[in-house]
């Protein structure tokens, strides 16, 4: 299921804006300096792993666009987003913050609060022209009137008929193309490209009749290897390949315009994939995303960088871009001083892990419960934290949780109709257990041994000091971080559930 999106000038000094904080600080104040800052073309995809790319080693996906970016500019191979799920790892990209201190806004059907700054509204203040089209910051409630600005400027919606039959009908690059034209020439602008692909659902066995083959499905190790599910990967790719397409349009309409070299390009990806075991937990299938920056004079291209990246610090990381102050909200490490260090690899040492939560996503258990999480990803492990572990982390197999059925933290599609279908094969036990099964308070993985994370070894003795390192260190993040869980309190599950217009539950 698709959700589409739900719908000042740069001076020197500070001035006190519409909630009594202290607007965004230019460094130049010199006539022109507003145009000279970069323009910003943020490209994020919905439901996109790390893995299913070329420049991550998938060559069976298509996808020159990215490919480009990477040639030219930076890719990141540790980056990993703050939740994986929709809505609260977007409000964590906006706000720079992890989800678990936002509220309402850190749920899936929550409500963006206009009390958290934001990265795109902080740049309209600061004579950034903004637009948008495509899948900004949903499914949930988006109170525009509530805003200073509309947090992601105008929308542009128009459809395109040409789309390959299950895509999403919004013509991203084309609504993109009408922003470059409509814009203020001597501004700064900043356009969020959201697509709906590769989220679910698939039209099937489109992979195979754009001429795919199943042996070129990349699966993780988590799911059976079926001919069902490979074609499930295929049609996945296929979307996957055609958000590229509109990448590549965008960045012709720009060297159209003669603003290529003067935009600083982000692409990346909400979290990862759709299918089981991925969306909605904390293992890299679906925690780890691509993240690429080009932006030529500023950044050196061609770059491999192994530092760790969660995706909220592209909000300080952009501000720094354009020259504005982030706001001491802002509890994310800004990326600048890394993307502008023309070194490769490991460039800060100080960046080695990446903290991930999780809280509540569908209404699929009783009482309206999420699967409260923590995660910690080093180089050498994942250890996780599971606060409920008596609640079933998929969703409870007797309750029909609407749009997705039963376990309504997997979205429907072949792969968890095949798990379901085919439960008490023995060949097949272990992957819905994978998927389903209750797991312990505390997980841990060796990644050197275990890359694809199959085998907990929290509860093994060979592995306890390095267990409780890893705990240690994910409990003191989490205090100076503010963490409610650390405080004994948990509200999230007391948190109503949105729609567009307002309250549903």
């Amino acid at each position: 299921m698709k959700f589409p999106f739900l719908s000042l000038f740069g001076v020197a000094g500070v001035a006190v804006g519409v909630h009594g904080v202290s607007m965004p600080q230019l460094r130049a104040a010199e006539p022109g300096a507003a145009r000279n800052r970069p323009n910003i073309l943020f490209v994020i995809t919905d439901d996109q792993s790390a893995a299913h790319l070329g420049a991550y080693g998938d060559r069976h996906i298509r996808t020159p666009n990215v490919d480009r970016l990477t040639r030219e500019g930076v890719r990141f191979d540790n980056a990993f987003t703050a939740c994986p799920s929709c809505t609260p790892s977007r409000s964590a990209i906006l706000t720079g913050q992890p989800i678990y201190r936002l509220e309402e806004s850190g749920l899936l059907m929550g409500r963006l609060l206009p009390k958290f700054p934001m990265w795109t509204i902080r740049l309209q203040e600061a004579g950034y022209t903004m637009g948008s089209t495509g899948k900004t910051w949903s499914p949930g409630f988006l109170p525009a009137a509530e805003f200073p600005v509309h947090p992601f400027g105008k929308t542009y919606a128009q459809k395109r008929q040409m789309n390959p039959p299950g895509m999403s009908p919004v013509d991203y690059a084309g609504n993109f193309e009408e922003f470059l034209a409509e814009r203020t020439k001597d501004r700064p602008f900043c356009f969020w490209l959201g697509t709906s692909e590769p989220h679910q659902s698939y039209a099937k066995g489109l992979g195979l009749k754009r001429g795919k083959a199943l042996e070129q499905a990349r699966l993780f190790a988590c799911w059976p290897d079926r001919p069902e599910i490979r074609e499930e990967v295929l049609d996945y790719s296929t979307e996957i390949e055609h958000a590229d397409e509109h990448l590549g349009r965008a960045l012709a309409a720009l060297e159209r315009s003669g603003e290529l070299d003067r935009t600083l390009v982000v692409f990346t990806s909400d979290h990862g994939n759709p299918l089981p075991r991925a969306k909605c937990n904390l293992y890299d299938a679906g925690t780890r995303v691509p993240l690429v920056v080009r932006y030529p004079g500023k950044i050196a291209g061609g770059r491999v960088l192994t530092d760790f990246a969660s995706l909220p610090d592209l909000a300080p990381t952009l501000l720094e871009a354009a020259g504005v102050l982030a706001p001491k909200e802002m509890t994310a490490r800004s990326l600048w001083p890394v993307l502008t260090s023309k070194r490769a690899g490991r460039v800060d040492r100080s960046r080695d892990s990446a903290v991930i939560a999780f809280e509540r996503h569908t209404l699929c258990r009783r009482d309206r419960q999420g699967y409260p999480m923590r995660g910690l990803r080093t180089d050498d492990f994942l250890y996780i934290r599971n606060y409920e572990p008596d609640r079933w982390p998929a969703g409870d197999p007797d309750l029909d949780a609407k749009p997705q059925g039963v376990f309504g933290d997997i979205d429907r599609g072949a792969t968890k109709e095949y798990l379901l279908e085919h439960r008490d094969d023995p060949t097949v036990q272990r992957f819905y257990e994978l998927a389903v099964g209750r797991r312990p308070a505390e997980e841990l993985y060796d990644l050197k041994s275990d890359p694809d994370q199959l085998r907990n070894v929290a509860a093994d003795p060979a592995f306890t000091r390095s267990r409780k390192k890893m705990t240690a260190r994910l409990e003191e993040i989490l205090r100076k971080t503010g963490d409610p869980r650390q405080q004994g309190r948990a509200p999230w599950d007391g948190y109503p559930y949105y729609g567009a217009g307002g309250m549903i539950r």
